[in-house]
């Protein structure tokens, strides 16, 4: 049987103090706002209030955020916002009528995938390989091109146009300084410069390239050469049979979806209503922050935990000892092949895929979804995060434990 430690047990008694603030925090998911409210109760902090606000296209971020605090604040009988409305009152003259919020913190996934176009020799190994890195950050594969005698730089161009994909990738070869292991990866470099530069600068994907490393610097000079632009270097992801490199093309979708998301209106005003030492997050960092802490605080050798975003699943594998952790984003509602080498899922945000995952012995379940959220408030709060964690959202589950009732 699988021992899992109490809360109290993993707290020094020394850090049972959390504050005594009020904090706020915000989530933003592709078609709706979230929102939040912890208070310390008797010395415990607890979710208070929380609200859900549809948010279409055409809406504006903030004031979408803005009129969720105010609901909120009105079934409280409190002021969440400044006297203007226009971000949360953290500031007060008056705080024993109208008391300020100690902290806010947000997080933030408000687009879809990135959209990445895979480039390579042939449709195995690297490219292979490289669709499995992809599968470790929010990107979605729609296309794919491979080196042939008669590929047509108008045809690449075309399909380029018409699928718009936010990232290139271009894959090939194993780690080898032989220069003529090179040839290829430099001419299909040159071809994808060559269509690139038909396209309009601001409508041109990102492009990485993750294949020998010996090549990165010719393919990055044809491709450069011939009208495409920046290239952006990264590790092979195959540099030699049978071995993967995953983690730094993964990194690399995960940041550029992060630079996209950036780009939402309203969330760069959003991101300065956090208090330091906090930063913006994606819903999906945040996530795999809980529970890599999780297992940590509970004293488990490995812990397997699953967000249920709007868009796509998210299943973290978190082991002890290792700073890394896996990753594996897929459609909602399936269970591929590769997670069946997965440990049993022990902790979900969302919805429990109970005809793909039983529930264990002992498992921990946020059926609203708002882990992320909280997991949030850890930056600047952190036993805070903690106390609401355990309490409201995320308690242990399992025989004769009262929270299974």
């Amino acid at each position: 049987m699988q021992q899992v430690k109490s809360f109290s047990e993993t707290l020094p008694q020394d850090s049972i103090a959390a504050g005594d603030g009020s904090i706020l925090a915000i989530g933003v998911e592709l078609n709706q706002v979230r929102a939040c409210l912890l208070e310390n109760v008797n010395g415990v902090y607890r979710l208070a209030a929380w609200g859900t606000f549809a948010q279409r296209k055409t809406d504006n971020l903030v004031g979408t955020a803005l009129a969720l605090c105010r609901q909120m604040g009105e079934r409280l009988g409190r002021a969440l916002l400044n006297a203007a409305a226009t971000h949360p009152l953290m500031d007060s003259p008056d705080p024993v009528r109208f008391p300020a919020l100690a902290h806010v913190a947000v997080v933030a996934s408000p687009r879809p995938y990135v959209r990445a176009w895979l480039a390579g020799l042939s449709a195995t190994q690297s490219m292979a390989a490289a669709y499995e890195a992809l599968c470790s950050a929010p990107a979605h594969v729609i296309g794919f091109t491979t080196l042939e005698t008669d590929l047509s730089i108008t045809e690449l161009t075309n399909a380029l146009v018409t699928t718009a994909p936010d990232l290139l990738v271009i894959v090939g070869g194993f780690e080898d300084p032989s220069p003529a292991t090179h040839r290829s990866l430099v001419e299909l470099s040159r071809i994808f410069g060559q269509a690139l530069s038909r396209i309009a600068p601001a409508q041109r994907p990102v492009v990485v390239y993750a294949g020998n490393r010996w090549a990165a610097p010719h393919a990055a000079e044809a491709f450069q050469r011939a009208g495409g632009g920046a290239m952006e270097a990264v590790a092979n992801v195959q540099p030699a049979p049978g071995v993967i490199q995953k983690s730094a093309l993964a990194r690399a979708c995960d940041f550029y979806y992060w630079r996209l998301s950036r780009r939402t209106p309203g969330l760069r005003t959003l991101s300065q209503w956090i208090t330091p030492p906090g930063q913006l997050l994606t819903q999906e960092n945040a996530f795999v922050r809980l529970v890599r802490a999780w297992m940590e605080l509970h004293g488990l050798p490995e812990l397997h935990g699953l967000y249920c975003a709007p868009l796509w699943w998210l299943h973290v594998w978190a082991t002890h000892g290792r700073s890394e952790v896996k990753m594996r984003f897929v459609e909602p509602r399936t269970r591929p092949s590769a997670l069946d080498r997965w440990p049993a899922l022990q902790l979900v945000s969302g919805e429990w895929p109970v005809s793909l995952w039983s529930q264990p012995e002992l498992f921990w379940w946020d059926r609203s979804g708002m882990a992320p959220m909280i997991a949030a408030v850890g930056q600047s709060a952190p036993q805070a995060m903690l106390q609401v964690l355990h309490n409201d959202l995320l308690r242990l589950h399992g025989p004769h434990l009262e929270s299974a009732k």
